[in-house]
């Protein structure tokens, strides 16, 4: 870019919005019940140049008007000015002031909205989608269905799972951690026979001994993975759990910034590797965490917010499949993200192509 150029993309202004956004329905899971997705929005402006979108997500609490404060008063006065068409001094302006409040939680929430909103910018003004932008590896996206909540009866789970598979999704996740598991998994297996992969996701549930009891249960079922078996901050018991477990384990949806995913690469406890790119640092780190994935050859996934880790997950040759569920009103984005044969199209207009609806924004401002 010539200096006219680079000087357009200089940021001129960084707004943080703070929404609850209600689901669809009460969902359940071995974590807590939740009723609504907490979000903060950012509208990243530069001088001349695109305007760009971020958000960060997370389902219950109440914490979105804490973490758009925190963007408003401690971030953006930090990246006023900046240059836009070099994402890793802004992301840097960002956490090395900040480093004793970004080792791992909102902070880096935080961190992770105004960066997705830095690439929606650099896309738009290099006329590319992030996908592209990133490498472009695959287009369609695969993705696979996530789901099968402690509070659905044996019927509606069954229906659930079969929904999926009627869009051509090939892989169900479902809830681990209650007293049913044995019976959920059977009625699973029995329905949607033998070469219907599922996957198994006990958010934190266990103990070293009880995970690895539980994937024994799951391989008799052929199940292809247990998610998050213990406790996420404990590499160490995943470790072993990963060494001693009959199925692969997946984690990494609580993992912060390439350096805890390396941790995990380092210590083999994971052959899946799924970060959340509205929490683990955005943009700039998930593109650091896919070069793990594909050095130490493991398979990368994402966490949840499919309509924008499409195209993060499609431009990683590691790239296996996106989570796929329907937790948000309909009318949240301005353009659908459809499955068709089990695939998700990325965006086709310059940045990352996932902006909210104004009317949708109005109703849910906190």
């Amino acid at each position: 870019m010539g200096d006219t150029e680079q000087s357009e993309l200089k940021i001129r202004s960084v707004e943080a919005q703070p929404l609850s956004i209600p689901l669809r329905r009460p969902i359940s899971s071995s974590l807590g019940t939740y009723r609504a997705v907490e979000c903060v929005l950012v509208r990243l402006a530069t001088v001349d140049g695109p305007t760009g979108v971020g958000f960060t997500m997370g389902l219950g609490g109440s914490w979105s008007a804490a973490v758009a404060t925190y963007i408003d008063d401690e971030l953006a006065p930090a990246v006023m000015g900046s240059d836009v068409a070099s994402p890793e001094a802004v992301w840097h302006r960002m956490w090395s002031p900040n480093k004793a409040r970004m080792r791992a939680g909102l902070g880096v929430w935080a961190l992770s909205a105004v960066d997705i909103a830095v690439w929606d910018v650099i896309g738009k003004a290099a006329g590319m989608g992030i996908h592209n932008l990133l490498g472009g590896f695959r287009d369609p996206v695969p993705v696979y269905g996530s789901g099968g909540w402690h509070d659905l009866t044996d019927t509606e789970l069954v229906a659930e799972c079969e929904a999926f598979a009627a869009l051509g999704i090939t892989a169900y996740k479902y809830k681990i951690g209650s007293s049913r598991d044995v019976e959920r998994t059977s009625l699973l297996r029995s329905a949607m026979g033998d070469d219907f992969t599922l996957l198994a996701d006990a958010n934190q549930r266990y103990d070293v001994r009880g995970a690895i009891e539980a994937a024994a249960m799951l391989a008799d079922y052929g199940v292809e993975w247990i998610e998050e078996p213990v406790l996420a901050d404990s590499v160490d018991d995943l470790a072993e759990v990963a060494a001693r477990s009959a199925v692969p384990t997946a984690a990494g949806e609580n993992a912060y910034f390439g350096w805890g995913f390396r941790e995990i690469c380092e210590r083999r406890a994971a052959s899946y590797l799924q970060p959340d790119v509205a929490r683990c640092g955005g943009i700039t780190e998930f593109r650091r965490i896919s070069a793990l994935a594909d050095t130490f050859r493991l398979s990368l996934s994402s966490h949840l917010w499919h309509e924008l880790s499409i195209s993060l997950v499609g431009a990683a040759p590691s790239g296996w499949a996106a989570e796929y569920t329907e937790l948000l009103p309909e009318d949240t984005f301005t353009r659908p993200f459809d499955v068709v044969d089990g695939m998700i199209g990325v965006p086709d207009t310059p940045g990352h192509g996932v902006e909210f609806n104004a009317d949708a924004i109005e109703r849910w401002t906190r």
